[in-house]
């Protein structure tokens, strides 16, 4: 008797296909070089959207730019939005290799879940379309949620992303996180983060995304800082 496999669902598709853009070298996990993330996750954006189908007016209201800039909102805190926002690789310049997957992986998580609260949405109301005031409503739930600090607290302290070996290891790494944070504590997540190479009198940036405290500056000129997008 021929078994039956499951169908893969619309948030194990759109995570593979976001983590088929990251490349392995020695159990660390790589941004493309001279990628602008801001780029990147706007096609990132268009993959869940493709992927999840959601009602047809959905398809227009998610590709609107400013939809993209109100989801990243949700997912991060103020002070880290101009890295994922910008349109200039500069502004990433002085991220160092790790960071930047952190901030990467923190998005694609946060875009599942936040897909994920749509099609409950979707699939709970009236009319089933998602409309601008419904799509406001749970992205301003989602910003107040302690899932989203959960999840940047457990990207930020795995040493998963130093130390994965296959895509698979990932995909399941970010699964864990939209369906149970607290699950993901077991697969190699750590409360404490480890100093960049840059000297052990600053810390990483990531300490600072994961304790609410404002962004250090990073990698700029001393008297330099970036401006926080609203």
């Amino acid at each position: 008797m021929a078994s039956t496999v499951s169908p893969v669902s619309p948030m194990q598709a759109s995570i593979e296909a976001a983590t088929d853009n990251l490349s392995f070298e020695q159990g660390r996990l790589l941004v493309p070089p001279e990628t602008c993330l801001s780029t990147l996750l706007k096609q990132i954006l268009v993959q869940f959207t493709t992927t999840y189908a959601l009602p047809d007016s959905s398809q227009a209201l998610l590709s609107q730019p400013s939809s993209f800039d109100r989801i990243l909102n949700s997912i991060f805190d103020t002070s880290c939005l101009a890295f994922v926002t910008e349109k200039e690789f500069r502004i990433e310049a002085g991220l160092d290799d790790h960071d930047k997957v952190t901030l990467f992986v923190q998005a694609v998580a946060g875009m599942a879940m936040v897909f994920e609260r749509l099609l409950r949405a979707c699939s709970s109301a009236s009319s089933a379309n998602l409309t601008t005031s419904l799509l406001s409503r749970e992205l301003q739930l989602f910003a107040e949620s302690e899932q989203r600090r959960a999840m940047l607290d457990r990207v930020g302290g795995t040493s998963l992303l130093s130390h994965c070996y296959t895509k698979d290891e990932l995909v399941s790494f970010v699964m864990a996180m939209v369906e149970d944070p607290d699950r993901v504590s077991q697969q190699g997540g750590s409360s404490l983060l480890s100093l960049n190479a840059v000297g052990e009198d600053l810390l990483s940036d990531s300490v600072a995304w994961v304790s609410g405290r404002s962004c250090k500056n990073m990698g700029l000129p001393w008297g330099f800082t970036i401006m926080a997008l609203n």
